[in-house]
């Protein structure tokens, strides 16, 4: 028997490549349709968990206007709320340097709601934390929904 190194299928991504052992079967490679919709969410947290968790409608582009009025007012009612009794003197909001979270309007109402930014450098990993552990997270807690 011969041991080594298969990519499966010839002209594919390397990355797909995979060791095989004597008697095992090369890894099934499981692909989405191009064209299959997908979901976009937007996920606001603190330190002890998720303060909101907005689906986007399937097609919408969000601008700066759907980022105030559909992310960032609840965000920033839903904190406000806890705020007494979390004993919070101030909101610190971390976030990418995105279109809309840049925009002047969104600036302007942050600063309106008393909210400090956080600057965050361009391509910067280490300002990213939910990278790490976020997308398990979610894929774990999805697994036990039914699909709609």
């Amino acid at each position: 028997m011969r041991r080594g190194f298969t990519t499966g299928q010839i002209h594919r991504k390397s990355t797909n490549a995979s060791w095989v052992g004597e008697d095992e079967s090369p890894t099934t490679i499981v692909r989405r349709d191009k064209f299959e919709p997908k979901n976009l969410f937007s996920i606001f947290f603190k330190s002890n968990g998720p303060v909101l968790i907005h689906d986007v409608d399937e097609g919408k582009t969000i601008d700066h206007n759907y980022f105030i009025e559909n992310c960032l007012k609840p965000v920033v009612k839903e904190i406000w709320k806890q705020r007494k009794s979390a004993g919070t003197k101030g909101i610190k909001l971390l976030q990418d340097n995105a279109r809309p979270h840049i925009h002047s309007d969104v600036i302007n109402y942050l600063t309106e709601e008393d909210i400090i930014i956080m600057s965050h450098l361009p391509y910067s990993p280490d300002l990213a934390p939910c990278d790490y552990w976020l997308n398990d997270y979610i894929k774990r807690n999805l697994t036990d929904q039914s699909d709609e």
